[in-house]
């Protein structure tokens, strides 16, 4: 594909389209790769690169639905060009504030800088005309088929949806695909060690986000709604008083709830969300383990560690059950076991998660959960506690893993996580918890991410 222009906001939209629909990698590392080669002049223009693109995948059924209505040509016919500048055309028509004549006449701005044919040119322009002119009576999905009818009207693999009816009915399986579109509200977890969140609060409200406002579920946790800038351009993250944080994934610090002194494992660590979080609440006082399979993503945990002004923990790369039997550790006072998982709890924030994934996940992942279940539960001492999360809404992955783990290790028991949480954070919480074996949490129910966690002690 010929070279498209670096600083043409829409342009670098449609390239990264074009090579998300090529291949299915993970949208976020190839936003990442393709911002920071280009030179586009302005914040604002990498903010609507993000926009576009995330919103193009997000509503990727209901917008290919939407211009087949309307377009003589079938859109699979259609090179990945044209199909994706129709994408983006439609997106901003239906999705967003952008005035109709720019978001028309930039698409074809791109087509006539790329030399496409007047013909071309002529049949973008014509369905997205006819898209803008339908805008109020827009065609609806046929409701003779349950699963397609949510599937396109909400954009979401048939074989998903179907599994969300058979586990929740219509009612609810509708308003989790409603929530799982909603774009998630930016949370950050106050770093207590340096600021209190009443403090913080207090400065937010007044210099930098007037609508900053508590979490109700995590003590540390600050909702910063409506805002729409850069985290890393406020002053706290500088100082290295907040982390960003949705208020779920807090939770599992929480219930986990590591004393100041302990030696912790995170086997699972990336770039030391839960990480850091845990060392906060230890008082950084303790040992603290950090196990990724990625160097880049420990490189990243070792910064955020610098920025909050928290020692160092003892890093190593690789698979954490193989590198602990090599270096045969002392036992850990707690271990964290935030396993890698289908994601189903966070489309909101990667919608591409649902575009990603396949029924065959449901049998391999949890393969993959168990062996960090097993291989990690030697090294825990008698008494110590164990936490398994996981983002995911599923069964496989959450309930039926800890059971078939508790059926081959009798010296485990599950622990209430009401009696844990009640203790650090607000009454609140005890709606996440279910049957005093779970803390769940939903993006349709609760406002927050996706998230399974159990706390286990070895007696």
């Amino acid at each position: 594909m010929p070279r498209l222009s670096k600083t043409n906001p829409r342009a670098v939209a449609l390239k990264i389209l074009i090579r998300w629909e090529k291949g299915k990698p993970l949208l976020d590392e190839v936003l990442s790769q393709v911002l920071t080669k280009s030179v586009l002049p302005d914040e604002r223009d990498r903010a609507l690169v993000s926009e576009l693109v995330n919103g193009v995948v997000r509503y990727l059924y209901y917008l290919d639905f939407i211009l087949a209505r309307f377009s003589e040509h079938p859109l699979e016919k259609m090179d990945p060009e044209v199909r994706n500048i129709l994408r983006l055309g439609a997106y901003q028509l239906l999705y967003t504030r952008i005035p109709e004549r720019v978001a028309i006449a930039e698409s074809l701005k791109i087509l006539s800088a790329r030399r496409r044919g007047a013909w071309i040119r002529g049949l973008v322009n014509a369905v997205l005309h006819k898209v803008l002119e339908n805008k109020d009576n827009l065609p609806e999905p046929p409701d003779f088929n349950e699963v397609y009818y949510l599937s396109v009207k909400y954009s979401f693999p048939e074989w998903l949806v179907k599994r969300w009816l058979q586990r929740f009915g219509r009612e609810e399986t509708e308003a989790l695909l409603r929530a799982s579109n909603e774009r998630s509200p930016l949370v950050i977890r106050v770093n207590t060690l340096r600021v209190s969140r009443d403090s913080l609060l207090v400065y937010l409200q007044k210099d930098e986000v007037p609508t900053a406002k508590p979490c109700p579920y995590s003590p540390s946790g600050i909702i910063l709604e409506g805002f729409r800038g850069k985290i890393t351009e406020l002053k706290p993250y500088h100082f290295g008083w907040i982390s960003v944080q949705d208020s779920a994934s807090q939770l599992v610090g929480f219930l986990l709830n590591p004393k100041p002194g302990a030696k912790v494992l995170d086997a699972c660590a990336g770039v030391g969300g839960k990480t850091t979080h845990m060392a906060e609440l230890m008082q950084d006082k303790g040992t603290i383990w950090a196990f990724d399979l990625y160097e880049w993503r420990l490189e990243k945990l070792k910064e955020n560690f610098q920025r909050l002004g928290l020692k160092l923990p003892k890093v190593f790369v690789g698979d954490v059950v193989e590198k602990l039997k090599e270096l045969q550790p002392p036992f850990f006072d707690y271990i964290l076991i935030d396993a890698p998982c289908t994601g189903t709890g966070v489309i909101r924030k990667h919608p591409d998660v649902k575009w990603a994934r396949t029924e065959e996940d449901f049998l391999r992942v949890p393969e993959r959960q168990l062996r960090l279940l097993e291989g990690l539960a030697p090294f825990l001492k008698k008494g110590g506690i164990m936490v398994y999360a996981t983002c995911s809404l599923e069964p496989e992955e959450n309930e039926q893993i800890i059971e078939r783990f508790l059926q081959s290790h009798p010296e485990f028991m599950l622990e209430d996580p009401a009696k844990v949480l009640s203790k650090t954070c607000p009454e609140k919480v005890k709606e996440l918890c279910v049957e005093n074996k779970y803390l769940r949490t939903y993006p349709n129910k609760h406002g927050l991410d996706g998230f399974f966690a159990v706390r286990l002690r070895k007696v």
